[in-house]
């Protein structure tokens, strides 16, 4: 008996799931007004940043004026702040095909576009400007070359401002300070080789653990723009700043180039027109936002310093293993005389 009822209940799982699926299988449609059913793409856009920050509200920006534009026809699911991993593993998910939209750190893809790594020498732009007509222009053009390669398409560079120095031991003056301290730096073989160069770590630690690294003294310092400085907190752990603006952060929006190729036509122009917007947006929020972020960090009680040109270019000439390691690369040359084109 008890077999029986067993199986009986086996039975009406089976009916039920099988009853669902179509209900499952309609969930890509709904209905218009007029009746008429309308198919809905899904997009799942994931990032490492809180939603506060320019890039996390750029995020937030285009969900909102996709979804509006497309009458629905698109819907985005974000997932900021590291709920689905590092950006490398964002990255991987989408490449996979299990995401399909980031904004990641230039620097996390150097992982399967070693190019990337152009924005990880330092002082290669002197203004915000300079990167944004250079992205903007060829050189985003030919990185964007080497992204659909690998089966992505470039949806636009976002702008996250120049990198300044923290650490919990001194003043940071000059390069010559940096030397004997653990610097932490992102997920790049440039950066680890640049930092390494001055004797300053060029210790890898994924984003979403700076802050208890800061905290526990596994790392001294890090990099960083305002930005991250201030909504991270990293105040709280760390006594100095210095405002060296010896690199440049910016973003790639990135989607998985099936998935942008699935939806109609319609739809993709849609998204690009909506992408180059929400582009310029952003960088102008984020030149808007530092001031703040600045003014918060100086509020926080921080030790703030700043390099003058001649600690600028005595950082630069110290670290020119970078440069050497980049012209390795086989279109490295090729990159730098694009780049060249756009700074004074």
């Amino acid at each position: 008996m008890k077999s029986n009822i067993t199986f009986k209940k086996i039975l009406v799982s089976i009916i039920i799931c099988a009853l669902a699926l179509p209900l499952f299988a309609c969930g890509n449609s709904e209905k218009t007004s007029s009746g008429t059913e309308k198919d809905v793409y899904e997009l799942k856009f994931a990032h490492v940043v809180r939603p506060t920050t320019p890039k996390g509200m750029a995020a937030e920006k285009f969900k909102e004026m996709i979804e509006e534009r497309s009458n629905g026809r698109i819907k985005v699911t974000i997932y900021p702040d590291s709920q689905m991993g590092t950006d490398q593993e964002i990255n991987e998910q989408i490449l996979a095909k299990t995401l399909d939209m980031n904004a990641p750190f230039l620097s996390t893809i150097t992982s399967f576009v070693p190019e990337f790594e152009l924005f990880d020498l330092p002082y290669l732009f002197n203004t915000s400007e300079e990167v944004f007509a250079a992205l903007d222009g060829e050189v985003g053009e030919k990185l964007n070359e080497y992204l659909e390669a690998k089966g992505l398409v470039s949806l636009g560079y976002w702008g996250g401002g120049f990198k300044q120095l923290t650490n919990s031991k001194l003043p940071i003056k000059s390069v010559k300070d940096l030397d004997g301290l653990k610097i932490r730096v992102s997920q790049s073989p440039l950066l680890v080789t640049q930092f390494r160069a001055i004797n300053a770590g060029g210790i890898s630690v994924p984003f979403s653990d700076l802050y208890s690294s800061l905290q526990t003294g596994t790392v001294d310092g890090q990099e960083n723009p305002y930005a991250n400085i201030a909504t991270r907190k990293f105040y709280e752990v760390q006594k100095y700043l210095t405002i060296s603006d010896h690199g440049f952060m910016g973003f790639v929006f990135i989607m998985n180039k099936d998935k942008f190729q699935s939806l109609p036509e319609d739809l993709q122009l849609l998204v690009k027109e909506v992408s180059k917007e929400v582009t310029e947006w952003q960088w102008e929020k984020t030149a808007e936002m530092d001031a703040d972020y600045l003014k918060e960090i100086k509020d926080k009680g921080m030790i703030i310093d700043e390099f003058d040109d001649a600690a600028k270019k005595e950082f630069r000439e110290a670290t020119q293993a970078a440069y050497d390691e980049f012209l390795k690369m086989e279109n490295g040359q090729e990159l730098l005389e694009l780049v060249e084109k756009y700074t004074k």
